[in-house]
């Protein structure tokens, strides 16, 4: 098998790793970080032995006002395209995998569209979400279907003081509005929160180029609004045992551009509802039992549908996890039962099961680590599927360690691409994964650094065929290097990152689409307690729009400063001023993206 990870970035990036070191710079997490979504079990990030990024209420805050696709395409090994702006069709691209290959999580619950495949992001607020973990690479062998090319688990705010209340109020270009307040707290045995927000833009055209868009060019400004409410209430049954209820909802409207003469648009909910039991019941041995549903509702106004029409999907959910502590590790074992019904109005309404085993060992034998897990998913529609994990890490210095990993994935067609009338085909097989990567990761006081090399074969990837026909018929093969530094020298806060993607059809040698070689990340900022300042810089490589490679989206580099100031105790002022050269650039081809644009707010809280 030819390895072509190194060969086109082997002394740049190796040079730039070495540079990093010697100057303290690193990845962004300090090792003594929790996260969950590597393992399904709390881990310290400086001991996984996968690619992880966490992103804190801090980050997210910073984000302004951009939608979570946007901004989860702006870290590390990540890439996005919107069809228009706020609120309109978009995907997340991680490591080169689809939208619809890898998997997204609100609270441990899997959402996201049954009938066309990948999570609607774009009707997600990013007032809702505490924290974020990015995990990169193949995880079904702990999430099952969907999981190619990496998770991302959102986790929404919880109460963490006996009373705390916030709010905030922002405006900005394109008509921009963003108001959130919320209210938690703590007493005794029982503790909640309520959380409700609004955000509105006048927007932009979705389109740009009747040329590139003949059929919905229209060049009017493409509005969008969203109301959020979310909430929790947890229950401390007894010393080591407490039950938790969460929800959010999600709803919006987003217009865009379906030709001239028709006001298009589409309603949108996203949704989730959860119960979670949590259970010691003895020193080694930790239960977690969680059940809930998704929803992913749309409805769409268009001049081919005037009257509108659906599209549904329900996924309900149960999980139980035991995690059992033995000598130098944990041992995990658990099922779930997966349910998907799916409608596509005036043209299918089916449903799947799924039933899952899956099991891991993770444990240290002095300066090594390693990770075992194994899944088997049933599914009442292609049978089953056993995907697996090994991965290996070393510590072989204090600051120095080294992981090796590989695993296998596989995802289920959409039920769109079994039943949808004239383009559909229901004797599809599920697309199949092998991964494997190797990563140098390096920590010193406030410096970090990282390097990742890895490559993601995937066969029986479904494409379609001269007869607008989806088949299993295409392989892809999606290799990278991403490099991560960042550091802190007294006020100043440096980070960056620098990825390499050959995301290419082996069928074809052709590029896949939307996937660009290139990607260049800097972040700086200077402040202290009561204020901060910074900038952004990030470089995005050409592109093709098209799965023939004929059609090509130029790089674009994009400036972004931003300031906050606080102005009392309990409130504070943020600005952001994006895209500050007003570049002129495409995520996809004819669709509007945002120029110069201002946002500015407030913040209050009590804590």
């Amino acid at each position: 098998m030819k390895c072509l990870w190194v060969r086109p970035v082997s002394a740049a990036v190796l040079a730039a790793f070495s540079n990093a070191a010697l100057a303290t710079t690193a990845a962004t997490e300090p090792p003594e970080t929790v996260v969950i979504t590597a393992t399904r079990q709390p881990t310290r990030i400086a001991e996984t032995l996968a690619d992880v990024t966490v992103l804190e209420r801090a980050d997210i805050e910073r984000a302004g006002n951009v939608s979570l696709t946007e901004y989860l395409g702006r870290q590390p090994g990540l890439q996005f395209y919107s069809n228009g702006g706020p609120g309109k069709a978009s995907g997340l691209i991680v490591r080169g995998t689809s939208a619809a290959q890898s998997l997204v999580l609100v609270d441990g619950l899997r959402v996201g569209s049954a009938t066309s495949g990948g999570a609607s992001l774009e009707h997600l607020s990013l007032d809702d979400i505490e924290r974020i973990e990015i995990v990169r690479g193949p995880q079904s062998a702990l999430y099952g279907s969907d999981a190619m090319g990496g998770v991302v688990q959102v986790f929404t705010r919880r109460a963490s003081a006996p009373f705390a209340a916030d709010a905030y109020a922002g405006v900005g270009t394109y008509g921009s509005q963003d108001y959130a307040a919320g209210v938690s707290g703590r007493q005794g045995a029982f503790s909640g929160s309520l959380r409700a927000s609004h955000t509105q833009t006048d927007g932009f055209s979705a389109t740009t180029d009747a040329e590139k868009q003949p059929y919905s060019y229209d060049p009017d400004d493409d509005g969008y609004r969203r109301t959020s409410v979310s909430g929790s209430l947890g229950w401390k049954i007894a010393e080591g045992h407490a039950l938790e209820l969460s929800a959010l909802q999600n709803k919006g409207r987003s217009w865009y551009d379906g030709g001239p003469g028709f006001d298009s648009h589409v309603d949108a909910k996203v949704a989730t509802y959860g119960l979670a039991l949590r259970d010691r019941f003895t020193d080694i041995w930790n239960s977690t039992l969680r059940a809930g549903r998704s929803i992913d509702d749309s409805r769409d106004y268009g001049p081919w549908n005037p009257d509108g029409v659906s599209f549904r999907t329900e996924q309900d959910q149960v999980s139980w996890q035991n995690d059992v502590r033995i000598g130098p590790g944990a041992l995990m074992l658990g099922a779930e039962w997966l349910r998907q019904q799916a409608t596509a109005e005036g043209s299918f309404d089916t449903d799947r099961t799924i039933g899952a085993f899956f099991a891991g060992w993770s444990a240290h034998y002095g300066e090594h680590r390693i990770q075992i897990n194994l899944r088997n998913d049933d599914n009442s529609q292609f049978g089953a599927h056993t995907t697996g994990t090994l991965a290996w890490g070393w510590q072989f210095t204090e600051a120095w360690r080294a992981r090796l990993g590989g695993g296998t994935s596989f995802r289920a067609p959409t039920f769109n691409d079994l039943y949808y009338p004239g383009y559909s085909n229901p004797d599809l097989k599920a697309e199949q994964g092998e991964n494997v990567e190797a990563a140098l990761a390096w920590a010193a006081g406030e410096g970090r650094a990282s390097l990742t090399a890895y490559q993601n074969r995937v066969s029986d990837q479904i494409a379609l065929d001269q007869n607008w026909q989806p088949q299993n018929i295409s392989r892809a093969r999606l290799q990278g290097v991403t490099l991560e530094a960042a550091n802190t020298w007294g006020a100043w806060v440096v980070d960056g990152s620098l990825d390499w993607l050959d995301a290419r059809n082996t069928d074809t040698d052709k590029q896949l689409a939307r996937r660009a070689e290139w990607m260049a990340a800097l972040n700086a900022s200077y402040g202290t307690e009561a204020w901060r300042g910074g900038a952004e810089l990030r470089y995005v490589g050409d592109r093709y729009d098209d799965a023939a490679n004929l059609n090509k989206l130029d790089a674009y580099t994009l400036v972004n400063l931003f300031a906050h100031w606080s102005v009392a105790p309990q409130a504070r002022l943020e600005l952001r001023l994006d895209n500050l050269f007003d570049e002129q650039y495409e995520t996809a081809r004819g669709y509007g993206t945002a120029g110069r644009s201002v946002f500015a707010g407030v913040r209050v809280s009590t804590r």
